[in-house]
């Protein structure tokens, strides 16, 4: 049996970050990856280019992760984004923003990130242990991790399985069945950062087609339960954007989602209909609607979506085409029919229970010397390198605080 002070379960950011800073520390310490190589999650995101975290004040950073943003707030605090940029460049590969606050290496290679991360565990003797795969772990005095290579035993360990998303990096939900085992709750795990199908989908044409901050309201049984500004994008099958990803958290099958792309009433939308009749009656519908910098192609669709001719002008619409239109642009409802799938959402909501959680030190109020940290708990970020960087700062959190109890 080889023992450890630290054992890492589970080769992610969280995992990585945890296992370097603890060495740093002088903690004996192991990764155990069930693939062949770690960081297989890294490598992934941003498109193989590393999307690892985003600029901003710590504060507007834990808004971005829906009503569990308080529960970072020490780990974020003491390990923010600027220290993660700092501790990059610290060790010669800097970290850019774009100007829309993503934050990527120089060189947009998310394998740079991964190669840094693995000389760093050499210089800090970290053991990395690769194609093990943990079957079991107990606990008595000190933790027993039966695996496919064998037993190992630690005071401490950390579980930073992933979630269920990206099962092809290694996330397949494994981590939750231990922490069921060690005693701990799981809230129902479900994909999120994902796209969303609706019935009858409308825009199959208008595949490509963007919208920039606008209103997105989400629907249970007739009851408003979010509402949000937000970019959108149709594709062939569904629709997507950051507005659709990030509020995906709080959408179920069958919950209905109104967009208002014109970010207008719809008795303001009257009041332009009537006002513009009455100056320029002769012109043709779809001039009005061009007024509001709506796409053609999309025009063209929403005339077809509500029986108006395009050869109709204006005046000759009556009240309950006028209203059709307006209902279109600012409330009508679309019912979800379902969310993508594990293999397409980007991180998963659910996880461990957080009241079961220390936020000060991610360890376990239930079983001493056992940590948790990134995606396995119940906790979500935004798109844009949010779930990264409360992974790696949770994971941090997590070996200082192990740290403190040599």
């Amino acid at each position: 049996m080889k023992t450890y002070e630290y054992i890492v379960v589970g080769g992610g950011p969280a995992g990585i970050f945890s296992a370097i800073y603890a060495g740093s520390f002088g903690i004996k310490t192991a990764i155990l990856e069930k693939k062949n190589r770690m960081g297989k999650k890294i490598l992934v995101a941003g498109s193989g280019q590393c999307n690892i975290t985003h600029t901003g004040e710590v504060k507007k950073f834990l808004t971005k992760y829906g009503d569990h943003g308080k529960f970072l707030r020490t780990a974020i605090y003491k390990y923010s984004p600027q220290d993660l940029q700092s501790f990059f460049k610290d060790n010669g590969l800097e970290l850019v923003p774009r100007e829309d606050g993503k934050v990527f290496p120089i060189t947009k290679r998310s394998v740079d990130v991964v190669e840094l991360l693995y000389t760093l565990c050499k210089k800090y003797n970290i053991d990395i242990i690769e194609e093990c795969k943990v079957l079991s772990i107990t606990h008595k005095d000190d933790f027993s991790l039966n695996t496919s290579l064998g037993e190992f035993s630690s005071k401490n360990i950390l579980l930073s399985t992933g979630g269920i998303t990206f099962p092809q990096t290694g996330s397949n939900g494994q981590g939750y069945r231990f922490a069921k085992t060690l005693g701990h709750k799981i809230v129902e795990p479900k994909p999120c950062l994902t796209p969303i199908y609706i019935r009858d989908y409308p825009f199959t044409e208008l595949a490509g087609i963007s919208f920039k901050d606008i209103s997105i309201n989400i629907f249970d049984a007739n009851k408003k339960i979010s509402t949000s500004n937000g970019d959108i994008l149709f594709t062939h099958k569904n629709l997507s954007g950051p507005g659709i990803l990030d509020n995906s958290r709080y959408m179920k099958k069958g919950n209905k989602i109104s967009l208002n792309f014109i970010n207008t009433t719809l008795e303001q939308f009257k009041e332009n209909f009537i006002e513009y009749t009455h100056i320029h009656g002769k012109n043709l519908t779809k001039t009005f609607l061009s007024t509001y910098k709506l796409p053609e192609r999309f025009i063209k669709n929403m005339l077809f979506e509500t029986k108006i001719c395009e050869c109709l002008k204006i005046s000759s619409l009556n009240k309950k085409m006028r209203d059709n239109l307006g209902n279109f642009l600012t409330n009508y409802q679309y019912e979800i029919t379902k969310l993508g799938g594990i293999d397409i959402g980007m991180a998963t909501n659910g996880g461990i229970n957080l009241k079961e959680i220390n936020p000060k030190t991610m360890e376990s109020k239930l079983v001493k010397g056992l940590y948790f940290a990134g995606e396995i708990m119940d906790i979500d970020g935004d798109t844009g390198g949010y779930n990264i960087q409360a992974a790696i700062s949770t994971g941090i959190l997590a070996a200082r605080s192990i740290a403190k109890t040599k």
